[in-house]
């Protein structure tokens, strides 16, 4: 029986044993490839100093996991294209396809803080597990062009658009991609629709002033409206990194919001893209104001759909979804294990922790409620009507005194009534809003969803309406 027991045993090792040489001869098949650190870019990015044709040439794909050694650290991380195949916060080895580079990152992190990599160290990349991400790979892929014509409105191109979630006065903040910086060949469109919005103070969170200086400087600058905003010091360069957990973003997110309160709205928050770094400060902002956690995702993937015409519901749409804004919400700002449940966070609550946490004060944080809420704004219209108010109103007790007569002629009032019948029309003109066309023609800006509802067949959302459109009013009340 012994013996028959350490048979079994010695045949088990052998077993083993013959796995691991069978692992390790499947891994001998994919050569080690040594680079250097050639740069550490502006948010920490490593770049090597081989192209991504030495991956490939040693048999390595897209979609395959690689065991990457930097120093002390040995990282399993997928070998992609863009920041966005991974996850918020995740590792990645991307083949930067427009430089020709080979870059080891963090998304919206720092790889070279995070990990203590400098210039000049080595980093070994070497085969972990053949396609061992590649299904996610595949669903990640995101296309889009830098054509305007490829777009239906200019609205969408610049995914420029008015925040309209629960607590936000519409027209009063706005988001976009860069109108100024024109590397996506958007700066232009983003700015004529700053101007057309009105907007008075932007939140810049991706750039330094020598960065702006080199944009106005360049032969194809077109973006007036925002130079005359930045030279009169409405425009604050925040130069943040791309690590939203981070301590760097943090402070500097509470400067710029101490910026914002400090200055008049229409607000515009920008960075390069508009998505990412743009994405999250307003999905904070929203949470601050009341929003719901899925008005928050909407928002935040109308991106998606405006640049890679993502269906909503579709897989990729979800997945896109759940590794971006959801896991940003649930661990950034509700501070929870990635994965956990949120259904009974209250997100309200947990954005002003998150203020509270990066130094803003209590009283910083109402004011900002203020100024991102529609009282405030009603506030205003009330103080500026108030000369005129009272003498109305004793112009109306005056007739009232002398001509008592007026009650006996009730088709006096029954003709307006039958007026109400006539379609009464608004063509929209430069700096509207659909919160102050309601304002100007019906009284109150918090009718602006009757004229969204009365134009469907030609508002698709009630923040990008055009000059020149023709829009139904309903009746006055």
């Amino acid at each position: 029986m012994r013996q028959s027991k350490r048979f079994i045993s010695l045949l088990l090792v052998a077993v083993m044993l013959f796995s691991l040489s069978f692992t390790a001869l499947a891994e001998s098949n994919y050569a080690d490839v040594v680079g250097t650190v050639a740069e550490v870019q502006k948010y920490g990015n490593l770049t090597m100093d081989i192209e991504p044709k030495a991956l490939y040439d040693a048999g390595y794909e897209l979609g395959d996991m690689l065991k990457v050694t930097v120093g002390e650290h040995i990282l399993e991380i997928p070998f992609c294209t863009s920041y966005s195949d991974v996850d918020t916060g995740s590792l990645v080895v991307r083949d930067d396809q427009d430089s020709n580079l080979l870059v080891v990152a963090i998304n919206m992190g720092n790889f070279s803080t995070t990990y203590n990599a400098v210039v000049g160290d080595e980093v070994t990349f070497s085969m972990l597990e053949k396609e061992g991400y590649l299904a996610e790979y595949l669903l990640r892929q995101l296309t889009r062009t830098y054509e305007r014509d490829d777009y239906e409105t200019d609205y969408i191109y610049a995914n420029f658009r008015s925040i309209t979630t629960t607590g936000v006065t519409p027209g009063i903040l706005y988001r976009s991609s860069s109108p100024i910086n024109n590397e996506l060949n958007r700066a232009a469109y983003a700015d004529k629709l700053a101007e057309a919005a009105g907007i008075k103070t932007v939140l810049n969170l991706a750039d330094s002033k020598e960065e702006i200086e080199g944009y106005i400087a360049s032969e194809d600058f077109a973006s007036d409206y925002y130079k005359s905003l930045y030279d009169d010091g409405k425009v604050i360069l925040l130069n943040m990194d791309v690590n939203i957990s981070g301590e760097d973003f943090g402070q500097k997110l509470a400067e710029g919001l101490r910026f914002l309160i400090k200055n008049e709205g229409p607000y515009l928050v920008h960075c390069n893209e508009g998505k990412d770094r743009a994405g999250f400060v307003s999905a904070l902002l929203e949470a601050l104001m009341g929003a719901s956690f899925d008005e928050i995702v909407d928002d935040y993937m109308t991106t998606y759909e405006n640049y890679y015409k993502l269906e909503k519901g579709s897989e990729q749409y979800n997945s896109v979804a759940e590794s971006n804004i959801v896991a940003s919400l649930t661990t950034v700002v509700a501070g929870l294990e990635k994965g956990s449940d949120v259904s009974n966070v209250d997100f309200a609550k947990a954005a002003e922790n998150y203020l509270k946490k990066i130094g803003m004060t209590s009283d910083e944080i109402a004011v900002l409620k203020e100024k991102l809420s529609t009282e405030i704004i009603e506030e205003a219209v009330v103080v500026e009507e108030i000369p005129v108010e009272p003498i109305v109103e004793e112009v109306i007790e005056e007739v009232v005194e002398k001509e008592p007569v007026v009650v006996e002629k009730p088709e006096v009032i029954e003709e307006p009534i039958v007026e109400e019948t006539t379609v009464t029309t608004y063509v929209v003109v430069k700096g509207d809003c659909l919160w102050n066309i309601a304002k100007k023609q019906l009284g109150s800006g918090s009718r602006y969803i009757e004229i969204y509802n009365l134009n469907k067949d030609k508002i698709k959302n009630p923040s990008m309406i055009h000059i020149g459109q023709e829009l139904v009013l309903p009746a006055a009340k």
